[in-house]
């Protein structure tokens, strides 16, 4: 399959020497990162969708994670999913994976009635990204090949999109064109879960650093505190982070499982340990000197739909003092 889409540097993910080749500055382009969807776990709420983000560079854009709605926020921003020319996975838990196939259906129906794709997309992420994309290309396969039936002329879905596992630790370039370059690093959020080997290889959780011609943008994906994320964020201009409201979320996880003998422990755990409090976030944000920081990916019991703001703020207050902003679906920053 044709992987040369736009500069892409699929070899990379084994370790490939890269080129130093600095982005294009001539005329620099303005950027823009929009938070599409603010809302942190698997669950659905009335005003913040599920984690996904768009990053455009003059007129490239870019997809970071594709949590459920994301096609639909697309549209609300002004981008088509046939705009898209490259994906990030940070991991591939269900909140952030979640439109995957609504997205590759609407991309490749808009695409291919209107001939607008010349090389497939890339969508990058951890061992099994491949496997996701490939199985959510077969999931639509039936109903592709009915629209195929009025459209012959169409390729079919396969041949729009292709999936790469990012299989290092990182530091690793994974991404490089004219207008931006991606660093990926495994983060902590799955350090206590004791995941066992797929056939696809070991479950891995990633944060992401953007470099465009203009500015530096971090992305943490889920994690807790971790040193590689905090050497990734170094000097970053923006620090985009997740935060959860520990105290709310464990006291849902206790009352929705007090009569059913659960063993919550590992969950809590895992809560406590892989996510980041505010205090986590301000620390993180200190010892990186970022410019400034964003707060999207917020984890709260269902049902809730914001942070108590000032409480966060001041938690984040003990540690960083640059410009905080707490995130809402469609904010640009």
């Amino acid at each position: 399959m044709e992987m040369t889409r736009r500069g892409l540097l699929g070899g990379a993910l084994a370790g490939a020497a890269i080129s130093a080749a600095p982005l294009r500055a001539a005329t620099t382009p303005e950027d823009r990162w929009i938070l599409l969807g603010t809302g942190g776990g698997p669950v659905m709420r009335k005003t913040r969708m599920q984690p996904a983000n768009l990053l455009q560079v003059g007129d490239r854009s870019y997809l970071i994670d594709l949590g459920a709605g994301v096609t639909r926020q697309l549209v609300q921003a002004g981008v088509a999913p046939s705009r898209i020319d490259a994906a990030f996975i940070s991991h591939l838990h269900l909140d952030h994976t979640a439109g995957i196939a609504a997205f590759l259906s609407l991309d490749w129906v808009q695409a291919a009635m209107q001939r607008l794709r010349s090389a497939p997309v890339p969508i990058y992420g951890p061992p099994g990204t491949q496997t996701v994309i490939d199985s959510s290309i077969r999931a639509i396969a039936i109903q592709a090949d009915i629209f195929r039936g009025e459209s012959a002329h169409s390729p079919p879905p396969d041949k729009f999109f292709f999936g790469k596992d990012i299989t290092q630790p990182g530091p690793v370039e994974v991404y490089r064109d004219e207008m931006l370059r991606v660093t990926a690093v495994e983060n902590t959020h799955y350090a206590t879960m004791h995941l066992p080997a797929r056939p696809y290889g070991h479950d891995m959780s990633f944060s992401y650093r953007f470099e465009t011609p203009r500015r530096s943008i971090v992305y943490t994906g889920d994690t807790g505190p971790s040193p590689a994320v905090e050497a990734l964020a170094s000097g970053a201009d923006v620090l985009i982070s997740e935060i959860i409201d520990l105290p709310g979320v464990v006291a849902d996880i206790r009352s929705r499982s007090a009569d059913k003998s659960v063993d919550v422990t590992p969950m809590i755990r895992h809560m406590e340990l892989e996510h980041l409090t505010p205090e986590n976030v301000g620390a993180l944000a200190a010892r990186a000197r970022v410019g400034k920081l964003v707060l999207t990916h917020l984890g709260m019991a269902p049902g809730a739909e914001d942070l108590d703001e000032p409480a966060v703020l001041a938690a984040i207050r003990k540690n960083y003092r640059g410009p905080v902003v707490l995130g809402k679906d469609l904010m640009s920053v």
